[in-house]
This record gives structure tokens, C-alpha cells and sequence, in this order.
């Protein structure tokens, strides 16, 4: 057995025994100036690896957005530092290097300075297979003391559809190439032959190649300032003070959450939809100990499938830390002690932890939900504890759309408008969300450029800016999202689709009585008379207008109109079919009637709320030409709206004893009697639960009392 595998055996003993990383902090007890200042060294070693690999990089994804990572890692592979940006990654490149060294690559494959080892494969390390990794080991005196890595998210990966997110998978076989911990250079220099391989295996291979250079650039930066800095305070030193900072990490994590959170139990549950006849259950139960333990339990996931919304445990846990470093431990060193100061459950065998390597994993979908639950438990134990700024409305689901074949400069091409990054926020417990700001997987992100996408892909914008009334209504709203219109240009040889999206059902819920963000959705018109009514000068649509149920893209083109919601594969398009695509919006917080007038006033003078909500939503009396508000009209309003919740409203002993007989009686949808028929077949924990608290016979199941019903009902 090499070296380091007996190392890292070692340490997750330690860690699953005595729950910590080191004993003491010796070396910060001792000098800790001399502690932070070579901490402060590392980071600027990461942060400058990451603006160097950014201006190197050929890819939109990457210059653009700041889809990537730079981190330096314990020769074990646990994260000591990382950059801004792709933050998801903290931990699936330490997955990625354990992985390496558990699988005997000290001895069987060899590790040497100046190699550089590859990895996509998402069930290795990474989220999904555009995710590419790079790590470099770093030898000092001899000793492997690190690794330096980079990941950045790369457009095109050879697909069964273009764009490396295919809607369509229903095995890891249908996401195109995967190279699973390949060295693809040595001694400097990249291989040649595995370069050639790329390029006849996907369809734009330049960003591939060259976000590889930009990877190595940024891991040779890292890896040469880490030989100065051992250098200059000693091998020792610096092997000591790197497990040190990673248990630093470990109790800074504890003692921020007994400090801000109350003790106790909580629950909240996100779906997410694939397709139309099936649901994902996403449930956490959160426990904050006296101490500041925190235990996340994701007992009750549901099972893997075929389809491409499956995630691995390095994407779950990704995903995980990444929600938790920004709405918790954002004043602590972004390392692996993070992660392992929290006790997480991701039962194996679940859509978000499946038990081979065969399930297709391009739609973080899950993942992104175990965020979205994690801010809603963490938002209540917040507010519990009497904090209100810090309380945060649930994030979204993004989506995107991917596109490929020949494009307008008559080259094969294959990528994805990463609009997916440019959401709403979810409403804070004080102020509004942000509109158009935000992704939960990368809180340095950017929508990019359109004049630069228009450069990349076939299509032209005819508008873009933010969706009107699409975050949460609330006391406080939700951020609202982007909403793009555009058309196919210059080509009749492309298809495209989209790479997420959700059912007609929400997954970024407000909270405190505020409705959620809105559904995203898709209008295309095809065959359009487009060309026609640029070359007459009419008037073209340029976004949804006010009236979203006669939208200007259908109003004023001719051509064949359809309503697209959830993701959908990759499907021919021709020039001058048009678009209208939406995004993202996050939930709101609070009863929307006690939201400041003055600031629905604002909201419609700004274009970002429609008219028609101002006095059905929020209960404002407000003139539609001088925008002045009525404070009494608006009273009285409101005052009726509370008549009639009253009117509508049962108790909540009738509610839940009228729910239980659906349940009895199978008064549900196919595809919520399937969804529970899943979780309470493969979680017995779940299952004793949710039959107790309905009291429902043992071994219940909907579909048992539902077999000669036919779908209704509601979800």
C-alpha cells in the first residue's frame, strides 16, 4: 500500500472517530501573525491562478461567466484554500485526488513532478462531465507535500446532443467523452496523442483544449509559489500549518452555527420535475445540536432512473457546501473543513447518490434542491434565534438552452448560452431579492455578454432584460429573473433545446407566508414571417409584454407557436425561428399585502411589476398614469383580501384529516402516487414517518388503493 493511501485512510479514521482533523493548532497557538500571514499567501496563490487561467481561457463559459476554480490541496487531497468562483468544487477535486491515490496511482500509474492528471467523470469528482478537472502534484525536497487543481465548465463534450448537458440521456453513455483521472501531460509537456483524440470525439474542440492550457497555467502558478513559500518558512511549517487550517475551519464552522442558530430539528422538502411523468423528492431534515453540530439527513431521496437528473455524491456534496459556505460560513476559510465539521446523509441508492456508474448525471436538478432546502431550514433557525438579515428566501433551479450542428460561419459547433447563471435571489427577511444576479452553483457568476454569444452561437437578440412579476410576491419580493428573445441566424443546419427548466410546479418556495418564484417556460415560434417584417420595418417583439397570456413573440409573428416547459432535447431549427426563453426567480418573504406601497410604486415605475398585479396581489390602489397610491383605497383593499383568505380558509384539523382521506381513498395524480410509491418502498425511515403522522396502515402504498382509479386530483 503507497504512502499516501495509508495517509489518507488515516485521516477519515480520525475524522469518523474523533471528528476532527488535527489535535491542536500548535503552529497557530504559537505565532498566529506568522499563521494568517502565510494563509493570506495561499489565497492570493489561488485567486491569481484563477484571473490568469481566465484570460487564457478560449471559452465563453469561463471568460465570460467565471465558470471555473483554483484550489491547493494536503498531499491527502483535502482542500486547504480555493479561489472565487466555482465554489460547488471545494470538495470534488479532493474527491478526485483521493480517488487517485485509493486506486494505487502511487504505485501502479506513478506520480511525478510535472505530470497533470485529467478527470470529467462525475461519479470520480465533479458535478457532471462538462466539469474538468485538472490537479498537479507538488514535491518539495522529494516529498509529495500537495496538489495544485483548477476545474472549469467546458461547452461541449461530444454528446449525444450538442452542448455537453443532453437533455435526452438516459445513460452516462449518451454524455459524451469521459476521461476518467487520465495524465494527459508529463514532464510538462501535454500529449500530443490524447490532444488528437479530443479533437475527433467532440465538436468544438478548441475550448476543450484550451481551457486545458489555461487549467495547467493556473496549477503551475499555484504549484511554483507553494515551492517559494516552503522555501521560505520551511517544509515542516508548512506541512503542519495545512492540516491546521483545515481543523481551524472545523471549529470556526461550530461555533458560527451555535452562535447564530437555534437548536433544534428541521425539515423542508423541494421537487424537481423530469418531464411530465416524473417527480424528484428532495427532503432534508436539519439538526442544529447545542454545541453547533449540525446533522443534515437527506433520508426519503428519490431513486435513481433513466433519465439525465441524476447526481453523484461528489456533485450532491459539490453543490451541499457550496450553499453552505454562502449562506453560513462565509466568514470562514473556504476549505474542506467546512465539510467535515457537519454530519451529512445521502443514503447510497438515491437520485443524488446512485449505486453505479452507468445513471446519466448532466442535470444538477437534485443537487441544486439540497441547497434549496438546506436555505430554507437554515433561514428558519436564523429567524428562530431572532436574526433577520440573514434569513433567505429559497433559490431556484436554472436552465439554459444548448444548441448545435453548423453554425453561421458554416463550422460544426456545439455549446450552451449559459443565461442559466443570471437568476432572481430570493428575498431577504429585510429587503428584496436581486434581480438577475444569482445562481446558487456559482455566486461569481455572469450572464456574459450578448454581443459576445452572438459571436459563438447562430442566434441574434432582439431583447433581453428582467421578466416582470416572476419572483415570489411577498412582504419583501423575490429577485426576479432574465428573460432573452432571440432567433436563429445564418443557418439552416442547427438544432437546438434546453438543458433544464422544471413541471408546472415551483421548487424556490417563499417563506413566511410569500408565494414562490414562477415556473420557468419557453414560447417558440417557428417558420416564422420575421425576415419579412424586418425588411417591411414593422414592429418586432423584443419581450413578453404585459400580458403574459398573449405574448408579443406570438401577437405579432406569424408562424408555428408552442409553450415549452421543462428541459426537452435538442430538435432541428431553421433561420428566423424564434425564442422567448425565461430563466429563474427566487421566493419571496412575508404576506405580500403588508409590503410598503411605496415600494409596489417603485417596482411598476421600474418596469419589473406589471400593473395588473399591483391591486390583485398586493392590495394597492395605485392611478395608472401618475402612479400616485391611494392609501385608503389601498387600506380598504387589503381588508377585503383578508375577508376573503378568512372566508376560504378550514382548519387545520380538517385540512390535514381531508388530506389523509386522499390518501386513503388514492385521490392522486400518476405521478405524485408514483413519486411516494418510490420513496416508501426504498426508505424505511421515511416510510414509518409519513405513516405515522398521516396514520396510515402499516405497509401502505398509494398505488395499492389507487390501481382502478384514474389520474386526478392534484399533485
Amino acid at each position: 500500500m503507497g504512502k499516501l493511501k495509508e495517509a489518507v485512510i488515516a485521516k477519515e479514521k480520525s475524522l469518523k472517530e474523533r471528528s476532527c482533523y488535527e489535535d491542536a493548532l500548535l503552529f497557530k497557538e504559537q505565532d498566529p501573525i506568522q499563521f494568517e500571514v502565510l494563509y493570506t499567501k495561499l489565497v492570493h496563490s489561488v485567486l491569481n491562478a484563477r484571473e490568469v487561467a481566465a484570460l487564457v481561457s478560449a471559452s465563453p463559459v469561463v471568460r465570460e461567466m467565471g465558470e471555473c476554480v483554483f484550489g491547493l490541496y494536503t498531499a491527502e487531497g483535502d482542500a486547504i484554500c480555493l479561489s472565487v468562483g466555482l465554489m460547488l468544487h471545494i470538495h470534488t477535486m479532493s474527491r478526485m485526488i483521493k480517488w487517485m491515490l485509493m486506486n494505487d496511482y502511487e504505485e501502479k500509474v506513478g506520480i511525478r513532478e510535472g505530470d497533470y492528471f485529467f478527470n470529467n467523470d462525475p461519479y470520480i469528482g465533479g458535478t457532471h462531465s462538462p466539469d474538468q478537472l485538472i490537479v498537479t502534484p507538488i514535491f518539495c525536497e522529494g516529498e509529495l507535500v500537495g496538489w495544485a487543481g483548477g476545474v472549469t465548465h467546458v461547452p461541449e463534450t461530444g454528446a449525444v446532443e450538442p452542448g455537453g448537458l443532453p437533455a435526452s440521456a438516459t445513460s452516462r453513455f449518451h454524455e459524451g467523452l469521459i476521461l476518467p483521472c487520465v495524465r494527459i501531460a508529463e514532464n510538462e509537456e501535454i500529449k500530443k496523442d490524447l490532444e488528437v483524440f479530443v479533437s475527433r470525439n467532440v465538436r468544438t474542440p478548441e475550448w476543450w483544449l484550451l481551457d486545458n492550457r489555461a487549467k495547467i497555467a493556473g496549477c503551475r502558478m499555484i504549484r511554483d509559489e507553494v515551492k517559494k513559500l516552503v522555501a521560505e518558512y520551511g517544509l515542516d511549517y508548512y506541512a503542519a500549518t495545512s492540516h491546521e487550517y483545515i481543523e481551524d475551519t472545523m471549529r470556526a464552522t461550530k461555533t458560527k452555527a451555535k452562535s447564530v442558530l437555534f437548536p433544534g430539528r428541521y425539515r423542508a422538502v423541494a421537487i424537481s420535475g423530469v418531464g411530465r411523468r416524473l417527480l424528484i423528492h428532495v427532503p432534508l431534515e436539519m439538526t442544529v445540536g447545542r454545541d453547533g453540530q449540525l446533522s443534515c439527513d437527506f433520508e426519503g431521496l428519490s431513486s435513481p432512473g433513466a433519465h439525465a437528473q441524476n447526481n453523484t455524491l461528489p456533485a450532491t456534496e459539490g453543490v451541499f457546501m457550496c450553499a453552505a459556505i454562502q449562506h453560513l460560513f462565509y466568514d470562514s476559510r473556504y476549505n474542506s473543513g467546512s465539510l467535515y465539521a457537519m454530519k451529512l446523509n445521502i443514503p447510497e441508492g438515491t437520485v443524488c447518490n446512485p449505486p453505479n456508474i452507468f445513471y446519466a448525471t448532466g442535470l444538477l436538478s437534485p443537487s441544486i434542491a439540497t441547497g434549496i432546502v438546506w436555505n430554507d431550514c437554515l433561514s428558519r433557525a436564523y429567524y428562530a434565534k431572532g436574526y433577520r438579515e440573514e434569513v433567505f428566501a429559497p433559490n431556484v433551479v436554472t436552465v439554459g438552452m444548448h444548441c448545435g450542428g453548423i453554425d453561421q460561419y458554416g463550422r460544426m459547433f456545439g455549446a450552451f448560452n449559459m443565461e442559466a447563471s443570471s437568476c432572481g435571489t430570493g428575498a431577504r427577511g429585510v429587503l428584496d431579492g436581486l434581480d438577475t444576479a444569482y445562481a446558487l452553483w456559482n455566486p461569481e457568476a455572469d450572464m456574459g455578454d450578448a454581443e459576445v454569444w452572438e459571436q459563438i452561437l447562430p442566434i441574434v437578440w432582439l431583447g433581453r432584460g428582467i421578466q416582470p412579476d416572476s419572483g415570489g410576491f411577498g412582504k419583501f419580493r423575490g429577485g426576479n429573473g432574465i428573460e432573452s428573445l432571440y432567433f436563429v441566424a445564418n443557418t439552416n443546419q442547427a438544432e437546438m433545446g434546453s438543458f433544464g427548466g422544471r413541471l408546472p410546479i415551483f421548487t424556490s418556495a417563499g417563506i413566511m407566508g410569500a408565494y414562490p418564484g414562477s415556473r420557468t417556460y419557453r414560447n417558440i415560434v417557428q417558420d416564422t414571417d420575421l425576415k419579412a417584417r424586418i425588411a417591411d420595418r414593422l414592429p418586432l417583439p423584443h419581450y413578453e409584454g404585459e400580458m403574459p397570456d398573449k405574448p408579443e413573440i406570438v401577437r405579432l409573428l406569424n408562424g408555428k407557436a408552442e409553450l415549452m416547459v421543462g428541459r426537452y432535447a435538442a430538435r432541428p431549427v431553421k433561420e428566423y425561428d424564434v425564442y422567448y426563453q425565461t430563466n429563474g426567480s427566487g421566493g419571496g418573504f412575508g404576506d405580500p399585502i403588508e409590503r410598503d406601497p411605496q415600494l409596489v410604486r417603485q417596482d411598476v415605475a421600474n418596469k419589473v411589476t406589471l400593473l395588473s398585479t399591483v391591486e390583485r396581489v398586493y392590495g394597492v390602489a395605485l392611478d395608472s398614469t401618475t402612479l400616485e397610491v391611494d392609501l385608503e383605497k389601498t387600506g380598504a383593499l387589503r381588508a377585503a383580501i383578508r375577508q376573503s383568505r378568512l372566508k376560504r380558509g378550514i382548519p387545520a384539523k380538517q385540512y390535514i384529516a381531508q388530506e389523509r382521506e386522499r390518501l386513503l381513498s388514492g385521490d392522486l395524480t400518476k405521478v405524485a402516487r408514483d413519486l411516494y410509491d418510490d420513496i416508501l418502498k426504498i426508505s424505511p425511515k421515511f416510510a414509518g414517518e409519513f405513516r405515522e403522522f398521516w396514520d396510515l396502515p402499516e405497509g401502505y402504498l398509494p398505488s395499492d388503493v389507487s390501481d382502478q382509479k384514474t389520474p386526478g386530483g392534484s399533485v
